[in-house]
């Protein structure tokens, strides 16, 4: 059976070319809709290119619904969290590893102002490690549960965004850790314990930069296509 759409301008996409002349060819639309799916087309965009062939049926707009954006405000909420709480369990554990150089190798300018005792802060960043990184581990086991039941979710635009901005914070920090370094080598004023903190900071920041740079790039695992239809 013949759509017979009538011709649409040139903003007709090859998605929606592709849907019309399957259903011209007997093809159902739950049939062209999983085999797209299943060769790695988002769910949003299959959903967009069917709008506009059945706009084109009905001759009127889908009707706009109310309430569209609540998944991207969900899906905001759980990576800028992740986020958040990466940074504060990152930056406790530097904190301790620098708390522990200080004790490795103490400053020979501040030995005549007494003994330090920093078991405050060593208790402060082992709190915020111990209930951040929980909390981080928690979040992004759900993130990633929700990118394998819905592999639409990779091509998202939060998450892309906001992952990118996190990398963008951590290669300035890992920028300003060389610039710190490089100052202090050029100036001859480069010590053991200044070095070893800027290795944790190189350490630290690096692991962060590699494990994302490799996680915005992954992308949903292919389908088996079953080509069976009635």
């Amino acid at each position: 059976m013949s759509t017979d759409l009538p011709p649409t301008p040139d903003s007709r996409s090859e998605l929606v070319q592709f849907i019309l002349l399957a259903r011209d060819r007997g093809s159902s639309d739950e049939f062209i809709s999983k085999l797209l799916r299943d060769y790695g087309w988002p769910s949003r965009e299959v959903e967009r290119a069917f709008f506009e062939v059945y706009e084109g049926l009905v001759g009127r707009p889908l009707p706009t619904p109310r309430g569209g954006s609540g998944e991207l405000a969900r899906d905001a909420f759980f990576y800028l969290l992740a986020f958040v709480t990466l940074g504060i369990w990152i930056q406790a554990l530097g904190e301790m590893a620098f708390i522990f150089i200080d004790h490795l190798i103490p400053d020979s300018l501040n030995s005549g102002y007494g003994s330090y005792d920093p078991s405050w802060q060593v208790a402060f960043a082992l709190a915020r490690l111990l209930v951040a990184y929980p909390v981080y581990l928690g979040l992004m086991r759900q993130i990633n549960r929700d990118l394998a039941a819905h592999r639409e979710k990779h091509f998202s635009g939060v998450r892309k965004w906001l992952t990118y901005l996190t990398l963008l914070v951590a290669a300035i920090i890992a920028i300003s850790a060389v610039i710190a370094f490089l100052t202090s080598f050029l100036r001859g004023e480069l010590t053991p314990r200044f070095l070893l903190k800027v290795l944790v900071v190189l350490v630290l920041d690096g692991g962060v930069l590699w494990y994302y740079f490799d996680w915005i790039r992954r992308k949903p695992a292919p389908k088996v296509l079953n080509l069976a239809h009635e």
